[in-house]
Formats: structure tokens, C-alpha cells, sequence
């Protein structure tokens, strides 16, 4: 029968269960909440991180504008927080953390073509969903998407890369099956055994009817892996020195993290979750050309404008006008240079601080009071709710001297987000991630592969990526590349 090297394949992974959030400092006393008039003061439009309608000048020319996605896609892949309420003072540990705290892709995954079906085409080799044109996710009637995280539908340029990872994994079956690739141990995929017998025979052995289902086990376990671990491979290698000080991501990827010891209870710091992870909002630009053919605001100037045809980037149903040309969000072209994204700063573009009722959580319309309408504002009320430490406290816990009032902006303990954006802007351009936000993040994303007993950090540390033309290299055009994503 053909081995598995170990992994659960086709039901529920021994790790999939929802996990929990904590702290990372838990010693740090919270901020002082100051409430919602601190909050508008900072976050409302015309507010101090009101940046306007993205300008050239606001653009970072080394980031491609797709990592903004590619982070949304990781939070989606780790966080879900449906417990916690603004207004009330929240328990980090007393609240479920509906993803697994694995870098897993379970919201790609879900529980696995056994448990969760929908999700998958139905092929006994486990491949994943999509439309029958391939340009978008697989959908009820009603245009609910079937993946399993429906918040990768929040706008078009998610909802898109999420299609890439299903085209990703879809080819690695391809191929394990084809016997082009091998899996990530390096053996080749066992040939497929006959097919039971069509009626119940005397003296058919066992083993005999238990091999054709132990193969396909077997290639949906050997393909999620190769799946798992070149994402994994790129969060380290090309995600984390993009956004992060190299300097700092070098030494926790060689001697581990320093405040993160999740030990054999893996969890999400609130202050990675919350905050630190949270930097990605500022890079959200107004608008994206999306193809050659199609550029739009990500929220409508009408916020009842229809649905089709298609004027805006919000989720929903993508006709293949608006499917997303990869060359404008990576670089993935000899050709052509992607958009950029907005450079890490204190400071939004407009549309988040007036989100529509649509791209709010649990919002309702008519229910929405206006100040929550704003991204901004909901952060920083989280970041109480949750009672975070001030920037300037947790700076001084790593080692690091604490920005001034006047480098702030402001006065006083000071959001633990709005810092590290701050942070990021003063001491480094707004480029990437200053001395606080490159230590959480990097902390906690390598600290959750090492304490995951199924990541390659952990059952193979001197693994390579294997499905890039260069051996031991894979970026996320290599991904796109091997996906079939890349237009001409």
C-alpha cells in the first residue's frame, strides 16, 4: 500500500481545531483606554491617519501592490475573531480563534475532501473547486463562494488569488499523478493500482480493495504537503524580508524567536493580530488596474451602485472581463512592471475611513453607526477591547528606545498599531516594518511554523522548494508560474 510518510490526508489533520489568542507580552500592562473620541480623533476622516486618495508620491516603488493580498490571504490562513465585541473589555485567552494557529492553509483545505466536500470537485484525487470556465471560485447559486474562509471573497484581487492557490494545488496533483514531479520527500508517486472489482467477489482479498483508496489518500496527502510547505517557503524567504528589517528576520530565522515560545500550544499574540499584522491596511490603494482592460476604485463612489456590470474591486462573482492579469500585482514579467503598492505609513487612504456597510463585518444596513465605519476606528477600539499595551511600552520590552512625542505625532502612550505604522515611516521610510513591527511579525510566523509539527521548519529543515525552474528557489511568481496564472 503506498505510504503517506505520516499525514492525515483526506479527513480532518490532527492540528485542525480552533485555537485560541494570548499575549505576547503578557507582563505589559494595557493602555489606558481612552474610548471613541481618542479613536475618531486619530481614525475618522480628517483625522490624523486620513492619507487621501493615493498618490504617486505615497507609493513604495519596491513593494509589487499583490503582497497586500498575499498578507490578507496569510491573516485569513490564521485569524478569525468572531467572539470579541467593540465596547467590551475582551480576555484574549477566553476567545476562539476560529483558524487553526498554522500556517496549514486550512482555509484553502478546509477539513479535507471527506469532511468538507464542497470545497472540492468531486475527483477521487482530491482536487479542489472552481467554476467551469476556471476564472472564478466555484459558487451556489446564490454567488456564495465554497472555499473555507468566505472572507477570501472580501474583495476581487483576494478572491483571485485564492482561484491561483486552488490552480496550484490542481497542478501538483497533476503532475504527482503524471509522475512529472515527486513528492516533498523526493519519491515518486507509486503507480495507481487496479480498480476494485465492480461487483463483491469471493476470495478478493482486502488489501486488494483498500489500495485504490490508500492511492488517492496518498496523493491528496503528498500534494497538500508540496503545497504547504512552498507557500511556507515563501512567507520566509520572499514575504518576511520584503515587509520586515532583514536583519531582525535573519536572526530569529537562526536562533528563534525571543518573546514568542508558544511551546506545544501554539497561539495568535492579540499584539501580532490586532496590531503588528494590521500593517498591511496602509498599503490598500484607492484603485488598481486589474487588467488591461479594467482598472476601479476598490469600493464604489455609489454605494448602491450594481453589481454588474462591474465598476468596483468588492467580492463577488468574477466575469472573465475583470479576472485579475498577475503581471499588474507581481513581478512575473521580463516585459512589464507591476503596480506598486502604498508605502507602510500612519496614515490610510480615504475609502477605508467610509467603508460601505458591504465591507464591514457583521454590518447591516441602517445598523451601522458612521463612526464604525471606519477601518481605522474599529482597530483602534479593537486594540482596547483586547487591552494592548501602548507602542512605547512593548518598544521598551524588546530593547529598543521609544519614538518621541514628536516623531508620534501625538502625545502619551500611544495604539500599539498606530507605532508601529509610525515606526515604520520615521525610521524607515515607510519601506518596510521598523524594529517593533518586524519583531512580532517575524516572531510569530516563524515561531507558529517551528512549533507546527507538520511544517517543513519542523519535519524537514533542510528541505528545499523542488517546483521552481531554479532547485531551491520558489517566489510567488514561481507559484503563479507553475499555477498556469501568468497571462501572455
Amino acid at each position: 500500500m503506498p505510504a503517506s510518510h505520516g499525514m492525515p490526508s483526506r479527513g480532518l489533520n490532527s492540528s485542525e481545531t480552533s485555537g485560541s489568542f494570548g499575549r505576547l507580552f503578557p507582563r505589559l500592562a494595557p493602555r489606558r483606554a481612552t474610548g471613541l473620541e481618542t479613536a475618531l480623533r486619530f481614525g475618522a476622516p480628517g483625522g490624523l491617519m486620513d492619507g487621501g486618495d493615493t498618490s504617486d508620491s505615497q507609493l513604495d516603488p519596491e513593494l509589487p501592490a499583490g503582497f497586500t493580498y498575499f498578507g490578507q490571504f496569510i491573516d485569513h490562513d490564521l485569524t478569525l475573531d468572531v467572539m470579541s465585541q467593540l465596547g467590551e473589555r475582551n480576555e484574549p485567552g477566553s476567545i476562539t480563534d476560529f483558524r487553526t494557529p498554522r500556517l496549514e492553509l486550512d482555509s484553502l483545505y478546509g477539513a479535507g475532501p471527506v469532511v468538507s466536500r464542497p470545497l472540492y470537485d468531486g475527483s477521487p484525487e482530491g482536487r479542489l473547486a472552481l467554476t467551469p470556465s476556471g476564472v472564478d471560485l466555484a459558487r451556489t447559486p446564490a454567488g456564495v463562494p465554497l472555499i473555507g474562509d468566505p472572507r477570501n471573497d472580501e474583495n476581487l484581487i483576494l478572491s483571485q488569488f485564492h482561484v491561483a492557490m486552488i490552480k496550484f494545488h490542481n497542478r501538483v496533483v497533476d503532475k504527482l499523478v503524471a509522475g512529472e514531479i515527486t513528492d516533498a520527500f523526493g519519491q515518486p508517486l507509486p503507480p495507481r493500482p487496479e480498480d476494485e472489482p465492480p461487483n463483491q467477489q469471493p476470495g478478493v482479498p482486502l488489501d486488494q480493495l483498500l489500495d485504490v483508496a490508500n492511492y488517492f489518500d496518498t496523493v491528496f496527502a503528498s500534494a497538500r504537503r508540496l503545497v504547504q510547505w512552498h507557500y511556507q517557503w515563501i512567507i520566509v524567504h520572499e514575504y518576511l524580508p520584503l515587509i520586515t528589517d532583514a536583519k531582525i528576520t535573519r536572526d530569529i530565522e537562526e536562533n528563534g524567536p525571543r518573546f514568542f515560545q508558544p511551546g506545544n500550544s501554539p497561539f495568535i499574540p492579540v499584539e501580532f493580530a490586532v496590531a503588528a499584522f494590521r500593517f498591511g491596511h496602509p498599503t490598500v490603494r484607492t484603485s488598481y488596474r486589474v487588467n488591461e482592460n479594467f482598472a476601479a476604485p476598490i469600493f464604489p463612489d455609489d454605494p448602491n451602485a450594481p453589481a454588474t456590470p462591474r465598476m468596483d474591486l468588492r467580492g463577488g462573482p468574477v466575469m472573465p472581463e475583470n479576472a485579475v492579469d498577475w503581471r499588474f500585482f507581481f513581478d512575473v514579467s521580463r516585459t512589464s512592471e507591476p503596480q506598486t503598492a502604498k508605502r507602510i505609513e500612519a496614515t490610510l487612504n480615504t475609502q477605508l475611513l467610509n467603508l460601505p456597510v458591504s465591507a464591514v463585518p457583521g454590518g447591516r444596513e441602517g445598523a451601522l453607526a458612521q463612526p464604525l465605519a471606519s477601518l481605522a476606528v474599529r482597530n483602534l477600539l479593537r486594540s482596547e477591547t483586547l487591552g494592548l499595551p501602548s507602542g512605547q511600552d512593548v518598544a521598551r520590552a524588546i530593547g529598543e528606545i521609544p519614538l518621541t512625542d514628536e516623531e508620534l505625532g501625538t502625545t502619551g502612550p500611544v495604539y500599539l498599531w498606530y507605532y508601529i505604522l509610525k515606526e515604520a515611516e520615521v525610521l524607515e521610510r515607510g519601506r518596510n516594518l521598523g524594529p517593533v513591527g518586524s519583531r512580532i511579525v517575524a516572531e510569530v510566523l516563524i515561531g507558529l511554523l517551528d512549533a507546527d509539527p507538520a511544517s517543513y521548519r519542523s519535519v524537514f529543515p533542510r528541505w528545499r522548494p523542488t517546483l521552481a525552474e531554479t532547485p531551491g528557489r520558489f517566489e510567488i511568481a514561481d507559484l503563479l508560474d507553475f499555477a498556469g496564472v501568468i497571462g501572455s
